[in-house]
């Protein structure tokens, strides 16, 4: 509780979000041409687990087409590749933007553009990855 007496929310941020990929390693290859480091997370107990490193405290996990079958699978009920859309905070320009997506043979489905996003306005391009899936890059200022 804060002073006034009121609940205040103890979400400090995103960890880890998922997304399925119908070709694991074509998803992981994506990712890395974009800059993204790429890590095999040992778990003790089940199949190690591909993650996209954000950064050193952000990740998003990568579920292969085969992991909702899998005995102890915990995750989306339906788990469905192409069905995520979110948004990453890019710390350069959009010209650099356009640049890595084009040096990566990407097409640009928008943008740039403004876009109303979780600080206030920024410019954002959006793309889509070889799963289908929307990725939004966002620069603010």
């Amino acid at each position: 509780m804060n002073q006034t007496g009121e609940t205040t929310m103890a979400i400090k941020g995103i960890d880890h979000w998922v997304i399925v990929a119908g070709d694991l390693q074509r998803t992981l290859r994506f990712y890395e041409g974009l800059g993204f480091t790429i890590a095999w997370e040992k778990r003790p107990g089940r199949p190690d687990m591909a993650t996209i490193r954000i950064n050193d405290a952000q990740k998003i996990n990568v579920h292969g087409p085969d992991a909702p079958a899998r005995p102890g699978y915990l995750g989306a009920r339906r788990p469905t590749v192409g069905g995520a859309d979110f948004c990453l905070e890019w710390g350069g320009t959009v010209d650099e933007i356009l640049a890595l997506l084009q040096k990566n043979g990407i097409k640009p489905e928008a943008g740039p553009g403004p876009r109303t996003c979780a600080r206030g306005t920024s410019t954002s391009v959006y793309f889509r990855d070889p799963d289908d899936n929307l990725v939004e890059f966002t620069v603010y200022g």
